[in-house]
């Protein structure tokens, strides 16, 4: 029974403690799974489901227990990743205790299912693996019409045990996630886009679940969804979505996809159908280098795209072949040539996404990533270190000793698969970034490009104080 001006179920997403943050600028999109949850919740039992996002503020975990606690829940979906796990830990241990029934969900369960941690059972009654949108209302549905937890937990130790995840099956009967203005706000794009005026509320949406490629360093930490079968949704709805997006206050769009453009007719029936109904709001994406034809470019810039996040990872063809990109670097390289080319003749904005320290990588595979940058000439770059997370291959290849439960691409690596030592890693990153942004002719054509942004009022001071933060860490300060 629940209990008296309770709620039912109460959603955290969670993120480490605030003296263990790095202090790396982050575009804090919204947890779209939760959401989709939220929604689902709400329309089944009629009450509001309060959604605490710890990537939003840096808290103690004792605040965000005491804020949780105060709804008087009686079940709390957790969503973590490794590199929070063992405050979602200490979280989901001191709701247990206070007899809030716990599911955990996110990226932790899978790093669960193949590492254990010794306090795990302790802080969880049921963990989702995989994707749960769908099996998480299914589960409060059976929790709330008298179902025994662990008979509910059996199921799903089972499918950890034999690695079957949930998936997403139905994306277009799920009810859309609905927003605050303020929550559009608060997922702001925090860096200069290309528009003539700034957009200060974006909203977020899916059009497909599941990615087919098969990257070797690819990991759920990184992605959206799971699985290598695409699930798309009907045109239709994404623009029916979009406009609903807009009614909210939404003043631009962020499409989550892994990759927008993996499936070339549907991403051009999404256009068409943004077309026909006029929809020509400026948005942003994931996208592939290989996937950037002439069409695509053409119809993404004509329905208002105005920044791409284009995985380029490496400047070095061999180390593009080891991780699973290509199987021929040479042409991948060309690819990354001729689309970022592309984007620019179509005036679509583009931020380069790097990696450092990936498996066999040399110092000189970092200069050719380097030349790489400044060649293509991308408005940003973004350089991660690389890890070996639970669910991609490579960990199979880290030792004993090396295997930790609190690993992310912001922090200091406690191990390295390339050939330079994991305490170099942070500096030969920094220096990436110094080699790249510190240059004379990108902060011209940055100025000339944005100037908008620096002279809006309400981005002025935000904006700086993310510029003075990525200045401090390219310095490793």
């Amino acid at each position: 029974m629940m209990k008296p001006n309770g709620q039912s179920v109460v959603l955290i997403r969670m993120d480490r403690e605030p003296s263990s943050h790095a202090d790396h600028p982050r575009h804090p999109h919204p947890p779209l799974d939760l959401k989709y949850i939220q929604s689902a919740i709400c329309q089944m039992t009629g009450e509001e489901v309060p959604l605490i996002d710890g990537w939003l503020r840096r808290c103690p975990l004792s605040q965000i227990t005491a804020e949780a606690l105060s709804f008087n829940p009686r079940m709390a979906v957790v969503k973590a990743v490794t590199w929070c796990m063992d405050e979602a830990i200490r979280v989901g241990k001191a709701l247990r205790e206070a007899g809030v029934i716990t599911i955990a969900v996110g990226q932790q369960v899978s790093h669960l299912a193949k590492s254990d941690h010794p306090e795990w059972r302790e802080a969880f009654d049921l963990p989702i693996l995989g994707e749960p949108e769908e099996e998480v209302p299914r589960v409060i549905r059976r929790l709330l019409d008298g179902e025994r937890v662990a008979d509910i937990a059996l199921r799903h130790l089972d499918r950890m045990r034999t690695n079957e995840p949930f998936l997403v099956e139905a994306p277009d009967r799920m009810p859309q996630p609905s927003f605050s203005r303020k929550e559009l706000a608060d997922y702001a794009f925090p860096f200069p886009v290309p528009s003539r005026k700034v957009p200060h509320r974006w909203g977020y949406l899916l059009t497909s679940w599941g990615c087919p490629r098969k990257c070797r360093h690819c990991s759920e930490v990184v992605r959206k969804t799971v699985g290598t079968r695409l699930r798309k949704r009907d045109p239709a709805d994404v623009a029916d979505e979009i406009e609903s997006l807009l009614q909210m206050g939404a003043e631009a769009i962020c499409f989550e996809d892994d990759s927008l453009f993996c499936d070339r007719r549907h991403f051009l029936h999404i256009c068409e159908e943004m077309a026909r109904r006029g929809l020509s709001v400026p948005w942003m994406a994931h996208a592939r280098p290989d996937e950037l034809d002439e069409e695509r470019v053409a119809a993404a810039a004509d329905t208002g795209a105005v920044l791409l996040k284009i995985g380029v990872e490496s400047g070095s063809p061999t180390v593009i072949e080891s991780i699973g990109k290509s199987p021929s670097g040479r042409a991948w390289i060309e690819q990354v040539e001729t689309g970022f080319s592309r984007l620019r003749q179509h005036h679509v904005s583009s931020v380069a996404l790097f990696m450092v320290g990936s498996p066999y990588e040399t110092y000189s595979d970092i200069e050719q990533s380097v030349a790489l940058a400044k060649k293509i000439k991308p408005d940003y770059i973004q350089v991660q270190i690389f890890c070996a997370y639970p669910d991609s291959p490579f960990f199979d290849q880290l030792t004993p000793e090396s295997e930790t439960s609190g690993m992310y691409h912001y922090l200091r690596p406690t191990h390295s698969l390339s050939r330079m030592p994991p305490d170099t890693l942070p500096s030969v990153q920094s220096k990436f970034y110094k080699d790249f942004y510190l240059r004379p002719e990108y902060v011209a054509h940055h100025v000339r490009r944005f100037w908008r942004f620096y002279t809006d009022r309400r981005t002025v001071q935000a904006s700086f104080s993310l510029l003075s933060r990525l200045a401090r860490y390219s310095w490793n300060i």
